[in-house]
């Protein structure tokens, strides 16, 4: 009894493990038959592939194969992708009023090659003449006022541009070269004759060229403090007054990239300050006009003295002395550049838009060599984004000020000085070298005054889409100086105090890449003496995309 009523349990337990050692068995079957399905078709494929012919070896006759960014293409025999494009761009702009003559006619008409593609803030807008402009009809006449030649009309192709883009992989992130140019070099002080006509001037401009490895950046390309995206899409290739600059500087930047979409980025970029003296404004490399003829000044000598001679303050100087005509804002230029500008972006890019916020320290240096050695810092910020409201509408906004920061942002100033003015009661000018500066450098450099400027911008746009093919932009922006009063009153009507710009367009795109607009334009300058001056453009361009 007792060992049947033990078989009994043991029946029991065991019965399920029976079981599921059956059904592991039967599992482990139907896996091994599985695998040598798959098996048996994995061969079977490898037999196809082996049975067709290999492609041909790369190079010509090889096939083209897709890159690894949008319109490229694998260069055979490598594995840099390369892509090749550009844009076709023919523009025509009426100036209505307010086209910025040439040197002709005593400054009061010419045309002016710089300007054709539009009235924008790297155009027409910081020339516009001034409504009360003023001129000498001749030696010893008295002052009259020029009549209107700011009526004109430009037919250009000048913005036509192409670029290469190759990018291959690497260890340390894609490597990238990019170079690009276009025919928009300005010929402004060369003198060609039916330059409208059948012949012109356009010559080849380099615009970008700059390799990347990673986040590092070496070369020509858009500056650091620069914000493409917050800007409106125009017909005028001017563009906006006061948006952050400077465009395609050359450089070195170091872009490191955050989560949520987020980067910074840091640079230094070349130096290339911007003065305002008593003759208007004067980059650090501004030189005189090639080959453009001495400028000599002379004065009836004193009685007793001789000739080329004068004497001021009791003390003779020579007046004979030959100065060559400067193209520049001074008789002499001491601007130096002791430092690279120095940058700092963070940047946030979400499906809503992007916002983006810059600084930078600009470095400016007086010296002329002898006694004026100076120094000052610049500094400013920017802040810039777009969003977008409903469908593929676009909100586009800036801000940006500073002190001293000058070529930071479009039409600004940087530093205001007197020197190469009238100093100490002096009469000497951009021809007229008459000044205590060749004969008592110290005495000239010692009345010598510099000081930053402050500047503030302010821009907005918006763009409404009609139809999948059919858009229109509205904007404006305006860019404030406060130049003091040490500017003397020779510069003061050539130095910018203000300056503002409105756009209105409608652009169709009939197919894709194509672009065909029409656009009016208003500019407004003020400069530090008040004056004004007003333009006013139609502006219409086809512009094809590749």
């Amino acid at each position: 009894m007792s060992r049947t009523r033990g078989i009994g349990p043991a029946i029991v337990w065991a019965l399920p493990a029976f079981v599921i050692a059956t059904g592991l068995s039967a599992a482990r079957a139907d896996e091994l038959a599985d695998l040598r399905a798959n098996q048996e078709l994995l061969q079977r494929r490898i037999d196809q592939l082996a049975q067709v012919p290999p492609p041909p070896p790369p190079g010509p006759g090889g096939p083209v194969m897709a890159g690894s960014f949008p319109r490229s293409f694998v260069i055979p025999g490598t594995e840099v992708s390369l892509r090749v494009g550009g844009q076709g761009v023919g523009s025509v702009v009426w100036y209505l009023k307010g086209s910025a003559v040439g040197g002709a006619l005593n400054g009061q008409g010419g045309f002016n090659e710089t300007f054709v593609d539009g009235q924008g803030g790297t155009g027409n807008l910081p020339g516009i003449p001034l409504n009360t402009h003023t001129f000498a009809v001749g030696p010893g006449a008295p002052v009259g006022f020029a009549h209107s030649r700011s009526s004109e009309w430009d037919f250009s192709g000048k913005q036509s541009r192409v670029f290469l883009d190759a990018r291959t992989p690497s260890p340390y992130g894609e490597v990238k070269a990019y170079i690009e140019f276009d025919f928009s070099a300005s010929n402004t002080n060369t003198i060609l004759n039916n330059n409208q006509g059948s012949v012109n001037g356009y010559i080849p401009r380099f615009r970008q060229g700059y390799a990347t490895l990673g986040g590092l950046l070496a070369g020509q390309t858009q500056g650091t403090f620069t914000d493409n995206d917050s800007e409106p899409e125009l017909l005028d290739f001017g563009g906006e007054t006061g948006t952050p600059f400077v465009a395609r500087t050359p450089q070195v930047r170091y872009t490191y990239p955050l989560p949520y979409g987020m980067s910074v980025a840091v640079s230094a970029e070349n130096p290339n300050p911007l003065f305002a003296g008593p003759f208007g404004t004067f980059y650090t490399d501004t030189n005189q006009i090639p080959n453009m003829a001495s400028c000599t000044a002379l004065t009836t000598p004193t009685p007793g003295g001789a000739a080329g001679t004068t004497t001021i303050g009791g003390t003779t100087v020579a007046t004979n002395i030959t100065n060559a005509c400067l193209g520049n804002a001074a008789f002499f230029n001491p601007s130096q550049d002791l430092a690279p500008s120095f940058v700092a972006r963070w940047r946030i890019e979400q499906p809503w838009g992007h916002i983006q916020a810059g600084t930078q320290v600009i470095t400016y240096t007086l010296n002329d060599g002898l006694f004026l050695n100076r120094t000052f810092i610049g500094y400013g910020g920017s802040l810039s984004g777009n969003f977008f409201t409903w469908g593929k509408d676009n909100l586009t906004w800036g801000v940006a000020g500073g002190d001293g920061l000058g070529d930071g942002v479009a039409n600004n100033v940087g530093v205001a000085t007197n020197f190469g003015g009238a100093l100490a009661g002096q009469g000497v000018n951009a021809t007229d070298s008459r000044s205590f500066f060749t004969t008592s450098r110290a005495l000239y450099d010692s009345s010598v005054l510099a000081t930053t400027i402050v500047s503030w911008s302010a821009r907005v746009g918006y763009q409404h889409w009609w139809t999948p093919e059919l858009r229109s932009t509205v904007d404006f922006s305006v860019n404030h100086n406060d130049v003091p009063a040490l500017i003397q009153a020779s510069g003061r009507a050539a130095v910018n105090k203000e300056l503002n710009l409105a756009h209105a367009n409608l652009i169709w795109s009939p197919v894709a890449f194509v672009d065909l607009g029409i656009e009016g334009a208003w500019g407004h300058r003020v400069v530090i003496s008040n004056l004004k001056g007003d333009a006013w453009t139609l502006q219409t361009s086809m512009k094809f995309r590749f």
